[in-house]
């Protein structure tokens, strides 16, 4: 967790030099569409602002008020991510369509404009290697919080790619309405990057299940280390940020001792475990009048 929390410490550091150089673009180029790619980074500073707190918050242990951690964390911060993303296309839109409204003419390629997308291409550049890198940490480590934090640099580098095409278009045809269209096409864009945010971060928070090969695979983990028990049914999985909850009941013979059946669970437990660090695991068990005869059959 350590080195989760200092790469979103680092991830705000990247976005401040990635924002001074957007500004900078867009103050020596006086483009709208420079402009709205600049106010897209100061969204991921505070966004990656927000996944640090939320890396910090989610790292604490179970306490009397929060049993079962405080994972969840990570995911209100992602819905918050998402927000401000929308916010900051809002403000693109009113931007942009006042600037068609009242069209001014770009500067040279050779002069203010040409300095602007140089250096918002330099930006980019630097923003696809850290999101990169974000998005495997984010992997790695099961993080809801970097892994929004690398979605929306990805959008980001997007947004400058379409940028810096579009402007130098707009220089070398001297067709000034480019720049306010791309504007809206940014904001268009960063809109549903946004609203994909706070879709996925809702559905985390509403525990939605792991995807189905994780499920299949504790499944296996039954079959595999279950021997002596008849099987296992209401098996159920949910995820809150990185936290992993399972439980299932599992049915031995009637007959069986306390500790036999503990036994199983035990080392049914620990291949779970080895496979899904992490996890808590919650087993039921019953006798075997209490079967199903259905879900994961162990013999």
């Amino acid at each position: 967790m350590n080195s989760v929390f200092k790469i979103a410490a680092v991830s705000i550091a990247v976005g401040v030099l990635v924002l001074a150089c957007k500004l900078a673009a867009a103050e020596v180029s006086g483009s709208t569409a420079l402009f709205s790619d600049a106010l897209e980074s100061i969204v991921n500073i505070l966004s990656s602002g927000i996944a640090l707190y939320a890396l910090h918050i989610g790292a604490k242990p179970a306490d009397d008020t929060h049993q079962y951690g405080h994972a969840k964390a990570e995911l209100i911060s992602a819905v918050a991510t998402g927000a401000m993303i929308l916010v900051a296309a809002l403000v693109i839109f009113q931007r942009a369509g006042m600037e068609i409204l009242h069209p001014k003419p770009l500067l040279k390629l050779v002069g203010g404009l040409g300095l602007g997308l140089v250096l918002n291409a330099f930006a980019g550049v630097f923003n696809l290697l850290w999101a990169l890198y974000l998005q495997h940490t984010a992997r790695r480590a099961r993080s809801p919080a970097l892994a929004a934090d690398a979605q929306h640099l990805f959008s980001d580098v997007l947004t400058t790619i379409g940028v810096l095409v579009a402007m130098l278009a707009a220089g070398l045809l001297g067709w000034p309405v480019l720049d306010p269209l791309v504007a809206l096409v940014i904001a268009g864009q960063i809109t549903w990057m946004g609203s994909k945010t706070i879709m996925a971060s809702i559905s985390g928070l509403l525990d939605e299940a792991p995807p189905p090969d994780v499920t299949a695979r504790m499944e296996e983990m039954v079959r595999e280390h279950g021997a002596g028990a008849i099987e296992a049914h209401d098996f159920r999985m949910r995820q809150a940020g990185r936290s992993s909850f399972l439980e299932f009941h599992l049915v031995v013979p009637g007959r069986m001792s306390v500790d036999e059946a503990h036994e199983i669970c035990d080392r049914i437990e620990r291949a779970m475990k080895q496979e899904l660090p992490g996890v808590v695991i919650t087993i039921h068990v019953e006798p075997e009048s209490k079967a199903k005869h259905e879900g994961i059959l162990v013999r």
